[in-house]
């Protein structure tokens, strides 16, 4: 099992840099593809709530005009900051599968609402990169994390806009047993049986006990994955602090993790770091619903 094809969206603005970077580690564990996308709205549709009655022919096409230029502009940030990764890491730019060996890239524009058309390009590749959405990045930033994580179907790996992530060697996940944390393994597991260090934090009550803990270890195995378990008192502290902390203490570079919709919050102990790790996360976080 690897993966091999990565989707690395990009809006032109600061965090084109981190996700690309992310989407680097990612591919260089399998010489995978990344197909960076550099996303941005119709600028027509974009202007049909703003145009009201009375706006004559001429006003109109020039805040289409202003709007196309300002698309424009952003996807030539996006290009600029690809070109520059490409260069700088030596990448081969091809369009179609090929017999080189290492990681390959593509460049293509994508036009729509950013979260459905990253949903939808994300359902054909292995794995996305999104940063980790802050006020500064704007509405679109989160739209694409959360359509993402859990309308994609696929692994999303989330980055810290300001945290550069180094080659994987070693991972945490946060276990609990739910469908949606065996899914997040699930998609990782390519990764996790290509690293020498993997840690399984749980928090332990009536619902998962450390026998269960011991079970889900050792199915690891079974992939040949090695990984040591590390429990806590399920109901102590801040359960985001905690995760991202002991994959620090632990030397991992990722975190995986279950991704729960809002229905699925009041339901599970790990529920509520989804949005912790969207507003808060210290560490690179690999995510699946």
């Amino acid at each position: 099992m690897s993966l091999k094809t990565v989707l690395a969206p990009l809006l032109g603005n600061d965090a084109d840099t981190a996700i690309l970077n992310a989407a680097r580690s990612l591919a260089a564990l399998h010489g995978a593809h990344v197909f960076v996308a550099h996303i941005h709205r119709d600028p027509r549709e974009v202007l049909v709530p703003q145009v009201g009655m009375g706006m004559s022919a001429s006003m109109i096409e020039t805040l289409v005009e202003q709007a196309e230029n300002a698309a424009n502009e952003a996807r030539a940030v996006s290009l600029a900051a690809f070109d520059r990764w490409r260069e700088a890491n030596n990448f081969p730019s091809v369009e179609k599968p090929t017999d080189i060996d290492g990681v390959t890239v593509s460049f293509e524009t994508i036009v729509g609402e950013p979260g459905r058309v990253v949903a939808r390009r994300a359902r054909t590749v292995d794995a996305i990169c999104v940063v980790a959405p802050t006020d500064s990045e704007g509405a679109d930033a989160a739209m694409i994390a959360e359509a993402a994580m859990l309308e994609s179907g696929k692994a999303t790996l989330v980055v810290p806009q300001d945290v550069e992530m180094p080659a994987i060697t070693g991972i945490a996940i946060g276990w609990n047993a739910s469908k949606e944390a065996a899914a997040a393994v699930a998609h990782a597991m390519p990764l996790l049986e290509t690293v020498d260090n993997v840690l399984v934090m749980s928090g332990i009550d009536d619902d998962l006990t450390e026998e269960q803990l011991g079970v889900f270890v050792d199915s690891l195995l079974w992939h040949g994955v090695k990984a040591t378990a590390k429990s806590f008192v399920a109901s102590s502290g801040s359960i985001s602090g905690r995760l991202q902390a002991e994959a620090r203490e632990a030397d991992a570079q990722l975190l995986v993790l279950g991704a729960y919709s809002h229905s699925r919050l009041r339901e599970s102990i790990f529920g509520g770091v989804t949005d912790d790790i969207l507003t808060a996360a210290r560490i690179p976080v690999l995510m699946a619903h």
